[in-house]
This record gives C-alpha cells, sequence and structure tokens, in this order.
C-alpha cells in the first residue's frame, strides 16, 4: 500500500524542466495577448482620431452652411427693406391721387358753378 501511494505521488509530481517549460509558454502567452491588446487600443485610438477628424469636418460643412444661410437671411432683409420702400412710395403716391382727385373735383365744380353764374346772368 505505501509502495501504491509513493508511486501516486510520484506519478503527481511535475518535475522541474516540464514546470519551468509550462511556466515560459504562460509567460509567451501572456505576452502576446498584451501585444494584442495594446495593438487592440492603438487601433481603437486611430479610429478616435479618424472620427474627431470627421467630426471636424462635419462642424465645417455646418459651419459653411451657417454661413449660407446668414447671406440669405441678409439677402431677405434686403428685399424686405426694398417692398417697404416700394410700399411706401405706393402709399405716398395713392395720397397724392386722393388729393389731387380732392383738387379736381373742387376745380370742377367752381369751374361749373362760375360757368351756370355766367349763363344765368
Amino acid at each position: 500500500m505505501l509502495h501504491r501511494y509513493v508511486l501516486l505521488l510520484t506519478d503527481n509530481i511535475i518535475k522541474k524542466e516540464s514546470y519551468e517549460r509550462q511556466q515560459l509558454e504562460i509567460k509567451s502567452d501572456i505576452k502576446i495577448l498584451a501585444e494584442g491588446v495594446k495593438q487592440g487600443f492603438e487601433r481603437m485610438d486611430k479610429r478616435f482620431e479618424a472620427l474627431d477628424k470627421r467630426f471636424e469636418q462635419v462642424d465645417k460643412r455646418f459651419e459653411a452652411r451657417h454661413k449660407h444661410f446668414e447671406q440669405v437671411d441678409k439677402r431677405f432683409e434686403a428685399r424686405h427693406k426694398h417692398f417697404e420702400q416700394i410700399a411706401n412710395r405706393l402709399t405716398e403716391l395713392s395720397r397724392r391721387m386722393f388729393q389731387f382727385m380732392v383738387w379736381s373735383f373742387g376745380f370742377t365744380a367752381t369751374a361749373a358753378g362760375i360757368v351756370i353764374a355766367v349763363l344765368k346772368f
């Protein structure tokens, strides 16, 4: 029984050389994994930089659109002022025409009164 126990123990004992070999393999696997993680982070950094550049380009396009709309607003304001001036001129013309019509009616009525008065005499 003792002999069997010794055999079981010796079978389960790992030899120093195989243990060191396994440790070296584990260390190299860890190094490979660490290098892979490092490269993955570098790729992610590059992706984030690319995204940042893209957002900057989008911002520039939005700024260009904003400037374009500002110019359109200025043109609309200029047109609005122009139409206000036209409206003011038409209002003034309408007022003048009304005054002319009143003056003309007055002149016609006065002239007719004078003609009728002359004809009655």
